[in-house]
């Protein structure tokens, strides 16, 4: 080797050496950082073993030297997914000085506080948040409501216009923004708002707040007339937030996950689906994740599979009335009767005190014609359950068509009893009054119909039709 030749390797031997030097004390630097931050491992005597499992591996791998930044970023995951709010929050401090600039870990760690009430630390973190990811559209939206709660109108405004600029027809800000012009006395403004939002969301966002708005400015119609929608068209939902979404994959709680399921059913029924067989795996004997994966697979039109899942629920816990109310009527969509009759007799014989069974045997029996043995199961069903208006409605029906008007007309006042608004009820009860050429109960009972959303219309247009011949004029 010449002398050249020489020099050159020495100098390539220096820098690798310096740059192994430097590689190490930063690798021993990012190590000491995370030990410091390292939470002692939780009681988990009551978790899943996959959750230990997890959890045991994750810090073994944050007390390492090459991977101590990983191990403490999914033992942050882990806590904040299975229910150890703490431990993430202590992870989340170590994350966020290894990595700064990284806006996830704020983010979650901001969410927790807000879950705590601890408003003012979150809202310092989301503002750092929308700093470091200004299009992230959930950290504003959660920033412009935590400053609504502090009562910071102007700063909150600005979080949810900034959402509005990168995507206009945000129903969630349009709501925020709602909000500000009710704290603001500018009822008008916000009842435009509202309108928009409830239109755009079908009353999934906005329900309570425009009611309770028409209401307070003297517009009673319009309240009543929506009251109903609630049960109508579906609760509220947060708005969708990928960061703290993707903890789920990190969850091992099964009832965390059916409850996760039920949020993103109707939003996202294939996330749902994939939460809900997960759950099923971690708990193969819980009888509640089957029950609720054989309700997925029933709406999507799965039958085999939902029949699996009810029938996996009376086998594992015979005296759960509602697998058996389930699986019988399961095989009367099927077509197999017999197999329908077999899961309801069962049913009885595991639960005799299941108001619901005992309704559809009611319903198996008026089908068949046998009135006054349904009439008994009715009343059964409603000395067990008296809270709830389906059994008073299908046996007051059935009283009328036995021509005990009297007696099914109470049945009736009972079920309204329950709820008001009930629109089998309402119908019943609008068509009596206008067959008995009461008309001033007709009005009655037609203006309650009228403004009860969950009547269909070709319902409400029959009735008028009713109205019209027996009273000679249309109803207005």
């Amino acid at each position: 080797m010449n002398k050249r030749s020489f020099s050159i390797a020495a100098i390539l031997v220096v820098v690798v050496a310096v740059a192994t030097g430097w590689w190490w004390n930063s690798a021993a630097h990012r190590r000491a950082v995370v030990v410091a931050s390292l939470p002692a491992i939780p009681d988990l005597t009551s978790a899943s073993a996959a959750l230990r499992e997890h959890v045991t591996a994750a810090d073994q791998r944050a007390h390492s030297l090459f991977h101590a930044r990983d191990g403490l970023a999914e033992l942050s995951r882990l806590y904040q997914a299975n229910g150890f709010p703490d431990e993430a929050i202590q992870c989340y401090r170590g994350l966020e000085k290894l990595e700064p600039a990284e806006p996830r870990w704020l983010h979650r760690h901001a969410t927790i506080l807000a879950g705590y009430g601890e408003i003012d630390p979150a809202i310092e973190l989301w503002r750092r948040v929308v700093a470091l990811a200004p299009d992230y559209i959930p950290a504003r939206l959660r920033l412009g409501d935590c400053e609504l709660k502090s009562n910071h109108l102007d700063a909150a405004t600005a979080a949810y216009r900034a959402v509005l600029e990168q995507k206009p027809a945000e129903p969630y800000a349009q709501l925020g923004l709602a909000r500000v012009d009710l704290e603001t006395g500018r009822d008008a403004d916000a009842q435009k708002k509202l309108e928009s939002v409830v239109a755009q969301t079908n009353y999934r966002l906005g329900y309570d707040l425009i009611v309770s708005l028409y209401e307070r400015t003297g517009q009673r119609d319009r309240a009543e007339a929506i009251r109903g929608q609630s049960k109508a068209f579906g609760s509220y939902r947060d708005p969708a937030d990928p960061w703290v979404d993707q903890l789920l994959d990190d969850c091992f709680d099964p009832y965390r996950l059916l409850i996760a399921a039920g949020i993103a059913r109707d939003g996202d029924p294939a996330r749902a689906l994939s939460l809900l067989e997960r759950a099923v795996t971690l708990a193969p004997a819980d009888v509640g994740v089957h029950f609720q994966l054989g309700g997925l697979y029933l709406s999507q039109g799965q039958l085999d599979r939902a029949h699996e899942e009810f029938q996996r629920c009376t086998e594992l816990a015979p005296e759960f009335s509602d697998g058996w109310v389930q699986l019988s009527s399961l095989e009367a969509q099927r077509g197999n009767k017999t197999a329908a009759d077999r899961a309801l007799a069962e049913g009885l014989q595991h639960c005799p005190n299941s108001p619901g069974l005992h309704l559809m045997w009611a319903q198996n029996l008026h089908a068949a014609g046998r009135d006054e043995a349904a009439v008994a199961e009715f009343m059964t069903s409603i000395r067990l359950r008296p809270n709830e208006p389906d059994a008073y409605v299908q046996l007051g029906r059935v009283l009328i068509a036995l021509n005990r008007v009297d007696e099914g007309v109470e049945q009736i006042r009972k079920a309204l009893d329950q709820d008001p608004g009930d629109p089998v009820a309402l119908s019943v009860m609008a068509y009596h009054a206008i067959t008995s050429n009461n008309a001033a109960d007709a009005n009655h009972w037609m203006n309650l119909v009228s403004r009860q959303p969950r009547i269909p219309r070709d319902q409400f247009e029959n009735l008028r039709a009713a109205y019209r011949q027996h009273f000679g004029h249309a109803w207005k």
